[in-house]
């Protein structure tokens, strides 16, 4: 119950704020979709955001453990700040990881920023036994 309410709090205060930003200033174009490429734990990775709706994209990772044979994939969807920071893109969201090998492991939260041609992420995972995961590497627009 305690982690429901903090995400929802979460994705409250993102809209919140995103809407206030929207009220004082005019609406940027945000990109159609972004390709993630990224190192995490000694292996490549890469993940996906495709706009669906007006700053809301479905988000996909995809990360191959060759030291276990194992396959994480995390799915979920991303809320973007309508207007840039200075030159930083900020958004929030949830989602799901399943690993090939455990199926479901947890929900998780994720924010994260989008500048230039690099990208920043850090995704919480709902999990009492697990910590933070923070990646970043090179976002590619399109």
């Amino acid at each position: 119950m305690k982690k429901a309410l903090i995400i929802v709090i979460i994705v409250t205060l993102t809209i919140l704020a995103a809407e206030l930003l929207a009220a004082a200033t005019h609406d940027s174009r945000t990109p159609g979709s972004f390709i993630n490429l990224y190192k995490s734990d000694g292996n490549i990775a890469a993940g996906l955001k495709h706009q669906v709706f007006r700053n809301i994209y479905a988000s996909g990772n995809v990360q191959y453990f060759n030291s276990a044979s194992d396959l994480e994939f995390q799915a979920g969807a991303v809320y973007m700040l309508p207007h840039k920071v200075l030159f930083f893109r900020l958004y929030g969201g949830t989602g799901l990881q399943i690993s090939r090998n455990e199926g479901f492991q947890y929900p998780y939260v994720v924010l994260g920023t989008d500048f230039l041609f690099f990208f920043s992420e850090a995704v919480y995972p709902l999990k009492s036994e697990l910590g933070p995961k923070f990646r970043g590497g090179f976002s590619f627009h399109f």
